[in-house]
């Protein structure tokens, strides 16, 4: 929690344990938005989320903000870093907001930084106009060629072109130059080196926003709408556990009668299996030419006959020993499963099992128990030394024995009834110790309270801070006027009840007021 000099906050960030086990197994990839949910203080709410082995949402921790400036968004990053065990994402995904970007540059300074493609697209139509009142009407299309090129190189074969074509000077500030010294952010062309779990867009951060719509409201205090947040995030991991059950427990639907089909069928979720069969069902609709063949490694262009042969994809296979696929559509790199060229080219081989190497594990059924083992953990935190940290890394890796004792007991009656009865020895000598604490707990909360707009936190080390709510409420950039947050179904409804039962004082139609009524207007004409 963030509070001034006199106590009043200005920003709360919170975690539970969830989210970061969750975080080791999941967060790769990770999504950053402000969004327009508030609560009576118009504090944006800014969740981080993820994609789990299901595609679905997953929460790596929330956020109330103060403002959207560089030095909050340093704040904030630096706590959840610190939360999530001191290990950043690989990647993370945000709109193009300069603040948030100078802050992602200080504290993840090694996680690959995507702007929101939706948002891209948004800016790139609203300034298709300006575009061509400066440059002329070819402008627009010579843009678009060179936002979708291919690989690197053809982009900046095509900047070239356009920078000549149309007399573009790089010193000039203006959009199209800031955008072009961004380009490593946004154009496809430069990120199809990194893996984006399918994800090129804020959508998750929104769908979680209006996931929350129905627990929380615009009169939902700062104490309340922690509470609200525990209900709606419980709801959306049974969501999960409900996958996790379907998946276990159903067997995967064969479209193919491949051996490949089978060999993913038994490791992955039921909707990854899904994506692959996808691609899969596209093998037969492609053609290939060989471009070059040596030894070991052969080159194919790959694409359908309706395609022109310059938009097809490059597929290098080699077999030394060891099946090794690339292909230049990047399928795999971004998202994490072959792509139907080098499903093509694997069925040409005769190639009837994929190497455990293009299988990605976040993608398997048991991927949220796949964890960070202590040591490693360790390794890549070397510069951590609080011992709390070490005991966080110790909790989980336990956790991880826990899961795979589980699975040693799993087909025995007696190391299952065993291991019941010391988990229950556990639970009731523990419980004891907790109820204990929980009861200090409350003690020392007995008149902490001063008013109804200061509290009295209390830290897990037993520290007691004051805390009093902001004064003001905040004034987020980028926020309508006029629209702060997505209205529950509840509120929707109660305010069609209430448009039903206005009155109007002339016509005496239901729906309105006499200072709305049309009629009444018509014949004051």
């Amino acid at each position: 929690m963030e509070v001034d000099h006199l106590g009043t906050m200005r920003s709360v960030f919170w975690a539970d344990g969830r989210a970061r086990a969750s975080y080791l197994s999941l967060g790769d990839v990770v999504v950053f938005d402000t969004t327009y949910k508030t609560n009576h203080l118009s504090l944006p709410f800014a969740p981080f989320t993820g994609v789990n082995h299901h595609r679905q949402s997953v929460l790596f921790g929330c956020a109330l903000l103060a403002d959207e400036q560089e030095g909050t968004f340093v704040w904030l990053f630096s706590q959840w870093l610190k939360c999530m065990h001191g290990i950043a994402p690989k990647a993370i995904i945000t709109d193009q907001d300069a603040q948030m970007r100078k802050a992602i540059n200080e504290v993840l300074p090694n996680t690959r930084h995507r702007f929101c493609s939706w948002h891209i697209r948004k800016h790139i139509a609203e300034q298709q106009v300006k575009l061509k009142s400066k440059y002329g009407d070819e402008m627009p299309t010579y843009f678009n060629n060179w936002y979708h090129a291919r690989n690197i190189s053809k982009c900046e074969e095509l900047w070239k072109v356009m920078k000549e074509k149309f007399g573009i000077d790089e010193n000039e500030d203006t959009w199209l130059t800031r955008m072009y010294n961004l380009r490593e952010h946004w154009v496809d062309a430069y990120l199809k080196d990194c893996f984006w779990a399918g994800m090129t867009t804020s959508q998750r951060s929104e769908s979680i926003n209006a996931f929350f719509d129905g627990f929380v409201n615009a009169n939902t205090s700062l104490v309340e709408f922690v509470g609200q947040y525990d209900k709606a995030v419980a709801t959306r991991r049974g969501s999960e556990s409900h996958e996790d059950f379907m998946t276990l427990n159903t067997m995967p639907v064969m479209s193919f009668s491949s051996p490949i089909e089978a060999q993913v069928g038994r490791a992955y979720t039921r909707v990854i299996l899904k994506m692959f069969q996808k691609e899969l069902g596209d093998v037969m609709s492609l053609h290939y030419e060989e471009t070059s063949k040596e030894e070991l490694k052969v080159v194919y262009s790959i694409g359908k006959h309706s395609e022109d042969k310059e938009n097809w994809e490059e597929v290098t296979y080699e077999n030394n020993g060891e099946i090794k696929v690339a292909c230049t559509c990047a399928f795999w790199e971004t998202e994490g499963v072959l792509c139907k060229h080098v499903l093509y080219i694997l069925w040409l081989n005769q190639i009837t099992s994929i190497p455990d190497k293009y299988i990605m594990h976040r993608w398997k059924i048991d991927a949220r128990y796949r964890y960070f083992g202590f040591d490693d953990a360790m390794k890549s935190r070397q510069n951590e030394e609080s011992m709390e940290r070490e005991s966080i890394i110790r909790l989980w890796a336990l956790r991880g024995n826990f899961n795979e004792a589980f699975d040693m007991a799993a087909g025995s009656n007696d190391l299952l009834s065993k291991l019941e009865q010391l988990i229950k020895n556990f639970i009731t000598e523990a419980g004891k110790e907790v109820r204990g604490k929980i009861v200090q707990t409350r003690d020392s909360q007995v008149g902490s309270e001063v008013d109804s707009n200061t509290h009295v936190i209390v830290l897990r080390d037993g520290e007691e801070i004051t805390v009093r709510d902001p004064l003001e409420p905040a004034k987020p950039k980028g926020r309508p006027r006029n629209s702060t947050r997505i209205k529950s179904g509840f509120e929707e409804s109660e305010e069609q009840k209430e448009v039903k039962q206005r009155k109007c004082g002339h016509c005496q139609q239901l729906g309105h007021y006499r200072t709305g009524c049309q009629l009444l207007k018509k014949q004051m004409r």
